[in-house]
């Protein structure tokens, strides 16, 4: 498949409305807590999942391009990369003193919201392709 102004259009529209909830988490992490010790993590947090958002969104492009068992592939791997992610900074955290708990919710708000604009796009590109807009 390539990518067209259906499909670009829609990775745009998916890309932007990522960068939308990475910012407002950002925001979040930053001004909800009350203390430091609890900002850092969230903040930390919010900030590698956002990381991954962007690597997973442009990983999954990349494979829906080639084909649907190509994207599947693609999810396997991102959540690899962060489940990585989550020991490592959960690691980090913990091992400077600071509580996980800011972490963690900073890390799968974010997350969970990201999870479903890729999830968006994926089906958004797929039935793109299968109509023939490509």
């Amino acid at each position: 498949m390539k990518d067209t102004a259906g499909a670009g259009e829609t990775f745009q529209n998916h890309a932007m409305v990522a960068a939308g909830v990475a910012v407002v988490g950002m925001a979040l992490a930053a001004g909800l807590p009350q203390a430091p010790e609890h900002r850092w993590p969230a903040l930390w947090g919010t900030g590698l999942a956002a990381l991954t958002g962007v690597v997973s969104l442009a990983l999954k492009r990349r494979a829906v391009r080639r084909s649907l068992p190509a994207a599947l592939k693609v999810v396997g791997l991102v959540f690899a990369l962060r489940a990585v992610t989550v020991g490592a900074g959960l690691y980090a955290m913990v091992s400077r003193g600071m509580g996980p708990w800011g972490f963690v919710v900073g890390f799968f708000g974010v997350y969970f919201v990201l999870q479903w604009v890729e999830i968006s796009y994926v089906n958004a590109a797929s039935k793109s392709a299968a109509s023939g807009d490509e």
